[in-house]
């Protein structure tokens, strides 16, 4: 399971449909562009080194994996851009990144974010929209 900034914020806020979620999944992936989001977050937040801390606790539990671009990514990048520009929908640059790179390993996205749901034919059943 791939989490995007928002799905990573609510779990670690106890968010019970994102608890319920990842209660019996093996593997978590948090892709590179969110720890960027995350960090600019702190950075902006009142609590930068307890955020940090936390994260740095998540990060370390064997189930948890970093995953980051490779060249591939960019062709799935460049794929899910192309099916924004065709429906005229923007997303954020760092948001097609994260959809790449859930794509780019094959596993579910998990989002918040209802802008995901352009690329709902494109992830078929891989792709996760929570309320």
């Amino acid at each position: 399971m791939v989490l995007d900034t928002n799905a990573y914020s609510a779990l670690v806020l106890g968010v019970q449909p994102m608890v319920e979620l990842v209660k019996d999944v093996f593997e978590l992936k948090l892709p590179l562009p969110v720890i960027a989001e995350l960090r600019y977050g702190f950075a902006k937040g009142g609590r930068p080194k307890y955020n940090e801390q936390i994260l740095q606790k998540f990060l370390a539990q064997p189930q948890v994996s970093i995953i980051t671009p490779t060249l591939k990514t960019t062709e799935y990048y460049s794929e899910l851009q192309l099916v924004c520009s065709q429906r005229a929908k923007a997303l954020s640059q760092n948001d097609i990144w994260i959809a790449a790179l859930a794509r780019e390993v094959n596993d579910t996205l998990v989002t918040f974010d209802k802008d995901f749901a352009v690329f709902s034919n494109v992830f078929d059943n891989k792709l996760t929209i929570l309320e």
